[in-house]
């Protein structure tokens, strides 16, 4: 389809003019929501503060203009940002007693808004300065607007009154070049050509926006060109809930991958969709299911994470990724079948496989080929079938030789056996979880289930490793000090305070540990040998029976 691109261009258009000027700045719900942390609002912050007020150059700003309402189609976190800076400025300056009416009218209105999902914490941030509780925001873009928020005003706190109107003349009059197009059609376009020319996109972004172009590049008619496009933006608007949703447990990246992989057995880049579309005779068919596919997937992500307080999908997220466990569990959750005998079966030899993995040097991993069979229709091959191939697996290695005289089958036997050094926090932190967990259970105060204070604990020497009081034997450090009997959980926070004391006044300390497994550490008036080879049996036996793969239940 040939068609002519109108692009408006204002090349030296202000911030401050474009607020003034504009009646309606909109955040599409197909565009991604706030995603700039700590190191983006620094930066952000640092730059506008070399400036010393001279001239400053914020960047580009593409448009879609559709009567009075402006809809960002690039720049959307320089703007957001520009507008949580400028309400921060206004909270610091009340607090000095200024007058900041000129902020207010002109930036802290209804005239721009986020995506609709996070516009009432916003709102409520930006115009009147009323911060939530991280706790209490629904999505990680919020807690992410209030964080930017309070790192704006912490660090403009600091700032003398001179200071800070220099910032805000620097902010107001920063130089950007606006684009504004007329149609949905263009806005593919343009965005395609930007981001031929070297534009920093994520991966999904850039098969996106190539996509939709394509929409274009294959229609004989512009109305139905829009049509489609309108209809992709609506999934695409979908997709990044979910994706956003499943934050810190599924990448953006990891999700297409696995997609991609799946649905169509190649990578997911640009480079591999591109030859894909190619040998396609209906690309426009295509594309849309692409899209629609992918949205179902992330989904099935989403289900994912909102089972996470279940035990036996929380300990995959926290045993690592030695295996692409994700792929079967995203096609199990994808096909529905997530009750019954084989579905917890296969979570459990999951958990082991990745654990056993930990302990060797593997590289190999025929999960995804399993979780393929398993999706394609075509292959006679079910649940049953996926678990008994992930059960042998789990058992022997995915290659014969890795069990060479039983030694995949009884590589957690002999790490505990025969091993002196577990001081592999990688490794040994998810023994002591689980350890911890055990004992949680059996004196009913309920398992350790949080993503986030999981990543928070580290591993602790319950003897130091080099204390400033005594000399240990050669024997001892050989045999003894790294044995995972001398190792427990304790919080990053905590073990700055533990440092190399030693164990007398650690036992002190380790009075305000609330772990369970603490009260066996606690009840010793000493911790030699005996102590550390006594608590290694137990920790030991405990792992033998946990990841026995004829236990999983």
């Amino acid at each position: 389809m040939q068609s002519k691109t109108t692009l408006e261009n204002r090349t030296a258009e202000s911030i401050q003019q474009l607020f003034k000027n504009s009646e309606n700045v909109r955040i599409p719900a197909y565009q991604r929501a706030f995603s700039w942390g700590d190191k983006q609002c620094s930066q952000f912050l640092e730059d506008l503060l070399e400036q010393k007020g001279k001239k400053y150059y914020l960047g580009q700003i593409l448009f879609e203009k559709d009567g009075n309402t402006l809809f960002i189609i690039d720049g959307q976190q320089r703007l957001t940002t520009t507008i949580l800076f400028l309400s921060a400025l206004a909270k610091i300056k009340i607090l000095k007693g200024e007058n900041v009416e000129q902020i207010r009218q002109t930036y802290l209105t209804d005239v721009f808004k986020t995506i609709d999902d996070d516009q009432v914490i916003f709102k409520k941030v930006t115009q009147k300065h009323l911060v939530s509780a991280i706790d209490d925001t629904e999505t990680i873009s919020q807690k992410r607007i209030i964080e930017a928020f309070n790192f704006f005003e912490t660090e403009l706190s600091k700032l003398e009154k001179e200071n800070l109107n220099l910032i805000q003349q620097t902010l107001e009059n920063a130089v950007i070049s606006t684009f504004y197009i007329t149609n949905k059609v263009e806005a593919t376009q343009v965005f395609e050509y930007q981001n031929n020319r070297g534009k920093e996109l994520s991966r999904f972004e850039v098969i996106k926006a190539y996509l939709m172009h394509q929409i274009y590049i294959q229609s004989s008619d512009n109305n139905q060109a829009n049509n489609d496009i309108a209809e992709i933006q609506s999934i695409i608007s979908k997709t990044y809930r979910y994706i956003e949703a499943v934050e810190g447990y599924f990448t953006e990246n990891e999700l297409l991958d696995n997609y991609c992989n799946l649905f169509f057995n190649i990578g997911g880049n640009i480079e591999a969709i591109k030859e894909t579309l190619k040998k396609v005779e209906n690309k426009s068919q295509w594309i849309k299911l692409f899209f629609e596919s992918f949205v179902e997937l992330a989904h099935s992500a989403k289900s994912i994470v909102s089972n996470k307080n279940q035990s036996n999908i929380t300990n995959l997220f926290f045993v690592g990724n030695e295996a692409n466990w994700k792929l079967v569990l995203l096609t199990l959750f994808y096909k529905g079948e997530v009750s019954g005998d084989s579905f917890k079966k296969i979570l459990k030899l999951l958990e082991v496989l990745c654990f056993k993995l930990k302990l060797g040097d593997y590289r190999t991993d025929h999960l995804p080929n399993f979780a393929k069979r398993y999706f394609n229709q075509k292959d006679i091959y079910n649940i049953d079938n996926l678990y008994q191939d992930i059960k042998n697996v789990t058992e022997t290695g995915f290659k014969w030789y890795w069990n060479d005289g039983d030694r995949f089958r009884n590589i957690i036997p002999n790490y505990f056996d025969n091993e002196k050094w577990h001081y592999n926090r990688n490794t040994i932190k998810y023994v002591l979880w689980q350890y911890e967990n055990s004992l949680r259970i059996k004196n009913r105060s309920g398992a350790l289930l949080d993503k986030e204070l999981y990543n928070s604990y580290t591993i602790e020497h319950i003897t130091p490793q080099n204390p400033a009081d005594i000399e240990y034997t050669e024997e001892f450090r050989k045999n003894f000090l790294q044995l995972a009997g001398n190792l427990a959980l304790l919080t990053q926070s905590q073990n700055s305070k533990f440092s190399n004391k030693s164990f007398k006044k650690k036992s002190e300390l380790f009075q305000d540990t609330a772990l369970s497994s603490y009260t066996e550490i606690r009840e010793k008036n000493q911790w030699t040998e005996t102590e550390i080879t006594e608590r290694h049996n137990r920790i030991s036996e405990f792992a033998k029976t946990y990841f026995n793969v004829e236990n999983e239940q």
